[in-house]
């Protein structure tokens, strides 16, 4: 199992690959810097989203496994488009909207929310419904990083205090 530590290490890592490839974006002319920032902007992203997920309280949720589920059709679309077969978007879009509707109605049955609830929220929908549309082409590509902006909004919002007390890899 992951812990803290590793996930908290890894979006550091991922926040320096993704300022060194802005850097040599923006100041020189290496071929691979452009990898440097998609690469660092995803390991901020990826393990966000777990260290967020371990220690918040969706997992203990019926809903996660609706998402699980969810999930897993997804798959079934994902391999439906690789075999060219029909309805393979479509079955990705129902997944995707699938998803961003059980996270709403948890998000909705919760007693208590927080502003990181909010961002969690956000970052859900933008990244879901992004994805559909885009699977269309009504979007760029360039949207994802509306995704990544908030996931280091929601993830500062969750390790700023944790720092502050000393709890982080507790």
């Amino acid at each position: 199992m992951l812990s803290n530590q590793t996930l908290t290490i890894l979006i550091i890592l991922g926040v320096l690959m993704s300022l060194t490839g802005l850097f040599l974006s923006t100041f020189t002319y290496v071929s691979n810097s452009d990898f440097l920032l998609t690469a660092g902007l995803w390991l901020i992203e990826v393990p966000g989203m777990f260290l967020l997920l371990l220690n918040g309280s969706f997992l203990k949720t019926k809903y996660s496994r609706i998402v699980m589920g969810l999930l897993a059709f997804m798959m079934v679309g994902g391999a439906f488009m690789i075999m060219h077969w029909p309805y393979g978007r479509l079955i990705l879009v129902g997944g995707c909207i699938g998803i961003v509707i059980s996270y709403l109605i948890h998000f909705l049955k919760k007693p208590i929310k927080k502003r990181i609830d909010y961002l969690k929220l956000v970052w859900v929908i933008v990244l879901y419904i992004g994805a559909a549309l885009r699977l269309y082409h009504i979007i760029p590509r360039d949207y994802r990083i509306l995704t990544t902006v908030l996931m280091i909004l929601t993830l500062m919002d969750y390790i700023l205090p944790k720092i502050k007390n000393k709890t982080l890899f507790e």
